[in-house]
């Protein structure tokens, strides 16, 4: 496969987007590269340089983890609950319960939207066997069919491309990135370093890296004699 295909892929698109996303890759790239170019100095000593790069790895490895594990979920999370209380109205917010929900939405094309809606919505069918026979109706039948049930049961859960718009998706998306920032922001910037810094010394220490082990010293005869 070319460059060219890989890039123009929608699945490698939709996993470059989000500030999450960006920040985690380049986060991961640096946990990497750091501590490599740590390691390819000549001029420092060995231990020093063994230590020096194990330390900058485990603080970039460490503040990664937690950020993508820890502060993107819980503000994500936050955020899209209290845009829910906010945003009452909201279709987008209502057909998807949490931001993970939405996300996967997000990365489908159009026909496949069009089918996750109308899955989503089948609980105004009255039976399985209609609702198989809705499943095999082309995407642009089911938008129609979608309408006229939502006309007939004057509910609020059917969901389709008329009340879940791109504007709709433009919302619920301004409100996961803007989380995101804020977890960028706040978490990576204060709460992983401060936290990573605490855990650092103990783990080199319990790996045999202690900052103050210097290497062994040879004997005053041997270095004479090599003199």
């Amino acid at each position: 496969m070319s460059i060219q295909n890989i890039i123009s892929n929608p699945t490698f698109y939709n996993m470059t987007q989000g500030t999450a996303t960006q920040m985690g890759i380049k986060t991961g790239l640096n946990s990497v590269a750091r501590p490599g170019f740590i390691l390819m100095d000549g001029d420092i000593d060995p231990h020093t340089k063994k230590f020096s790069a194990s330390k900058e790895f485990l603080y970039q490895a460490i503040s990664l983890a937690m950020y993508l594990g820890i502060i993107i979920p819980v503000f994500q999370k936050g955020a899209y609950s209290l845009a829910q209380k906010h945003f009452k109205d909201s279709a987008v917010l209502k057909a998807f319960n949490n931001p993970e929900q939405f996300k996967a939405f997000k990365k489908l094309t159009d026909s496949e939207k069009i089918q996750r809606l109308a899955e989503l919505s089948k609980k105004v069918i009255s039976n399985p066997e209609e609702f198989r026979a809705f499943k095999k109706l082309t995407p642009e039948q089911r938008t129609e069919e979608i309408a006229k049930l939502k006309a007939k049961s004057q509910s609020s859960d059917v969901f389709t491309r008329k009340n879940i718009t791109e504007e709709d998706e433009a919302l619920a998306n301004g409100i996961v990135e803007t989380s995101s920032l804020l977890g960028t922001v706040i978490g990576l910037a204060i709460v992983a370093p401060l936290t990573a810094t605490k855990l650092i010394h103990p783990i080199l220490k319990g790996i045999g890296l202690d900052k103050d082990k210097k290497a062994p010293e040879q004997p005053v005869q041997q270095l004479n004699q090599q003199a």
